[in-house]
């Protein structure tokens, strides 16, 4: 009587994240749309990720950069570098053009800065740090722009996003280490061997485990003060090293999460301590010191401009404050000896 309870208990829910859940949590949309995109492609699922510039490291974006060069009456001064997440890249907006790096470009590129625009939709601070690593050293920026959403925050806390793997920073006592990206081909099979073999409920239990910082972030405050510690300490490394300012900013955002609060608090701490590391130039700015104000100044609801991606406006609103606050930063004499090396970051 017992098993047939329990197997009658586990056909319902089965049957219920098969039907309802699977559907409306979009990971099978979002693995149904790669799939489909490999068989037009006429490529395996690993060949098309090949192709569309999966990466272990970084998940995806790894091929993504915009570089705007000053201009042609100018003589290239310096490089200022953003990294973030589909604000900064530009997302409901003609990106390139209006969004608030390119707003910038515009108006220092006739002071000879090229501005350099690494951000990718769906990042965390995590692949903003690993893409940094991995990219930064070759275009020698003289100023680092890491912008972040608050949303941003408790993303790094799950290995798959979009219904693709991404790396995932783990914290053991003292000792970090990151599990790299599940190639999509793998985390696809899991998945159809799952709801095959009508477990698809065992599956998305594991997944939700592997990933409870991400699902109770209030109850998971330690991993998330971990990780912007190490990441603060590793933009505090690259300031000293490169002997170059770091810009660490938050951007205005209306998309909150549960326990946002005690994670911005912990973020404005922790990815700015260059206490941690002598002879470097961490600098924070919080937008919503500045945007609010701009905003009530001319009339503009803020919760429309912001309420997902910025507008027009509100991408503008961004580049003014930006603007004001990076200006001694931006145009600050430096050593001729300063600069990135020609190597990545360590």
């Amino acid at each position: 009587m017992f098993l047939l309870m329990t197997l009658t208990v586990h056909v319902i829910i089965e049957s219920a994240v098969q039907l309802v859940f699977a559907q409306r949590s979009g990971i099978w949309t979002y693995l149904s749309e790669f799939r489909e995109k490999a068989k037009q492609a006429g490529l395996s699922l690993d060949q098309y990720a090949q192709k569309v510039g999966l990466d272990p490291y970084l998940g995806w974006g790894h091929e993504e950069a915009r570089v705007h060069e000053p201009s042609p009456s100018a003589s290239k001064t310096g490089t200022v570098l953003f990294v973030g997440d589909s604000v900064t890249a530009g997302h409901d907006v003609v990106a390139g053009k209006e969004d608030y790096p390119a707003i910038l470009a515009e108006q220092w590129g006739n002071r000879g800065i090229e501005v350099v625009n690494l951000a990718a939709r769906g990042y965390g601070v995590d692949q903003m740090w690993l893409k940094l690593l991995l990219q930064a050293g070759a275009y020698h920026p003289h100023v680092i722009v890491l912008a972040y959403i608050p949303h941003d925050l408790i993303r790094p806390a799950n290995d798959f996003n979009f219904g693709l793997p991404k790396p995932k920073f783990r914290f053991f006592g003292h000792q970090t280490d990151i599990t790299l990206a599940e190639s999509v081909a793998n985390f696809q099979a899991g998945y159809d061997a799952a709801r095959s073999g009508f477990h698809l409920s065992w599956w998305f239990a594991s997944r939700y485990w592997d990933n409870k910082e991400y699902y109770v972030p209030t109850l998971s405050l330690g991993y998330f003060e971990h990780l912007y510690q190490h990441i603060g300490e590793g933009l505090a490394r690259i300031s000293r090293e490169w002997k170059i300012p770091v810009v660490v900013v938050k951007l205005t955002n209306y998309r909150h999460f549960r326990g946002f609060e005690e994670l911005s608090k912990l973020a404005a701490s922790g990815l700015v301590q260059p206490g941690n590391v002598s002879g470097s130039d961490v600098r924070y700015m919080d937008m919503d010191e500045c945007v609010p104000a701009k905003a009530k100044s001319l009339g503009l609801e803020l919760e429309k401009e912001y309420a997902h991606h910025p507008s027009p406006i509100g991408h503008k609103l961004f580049a003014d404050c930006l603007a004001k606050f990076m200006e001694p930063i931006v145009f600050k004499p430096t050593p001729e000896s300063s600069g990135t090396p020609n190597t990545k970051p360590r």
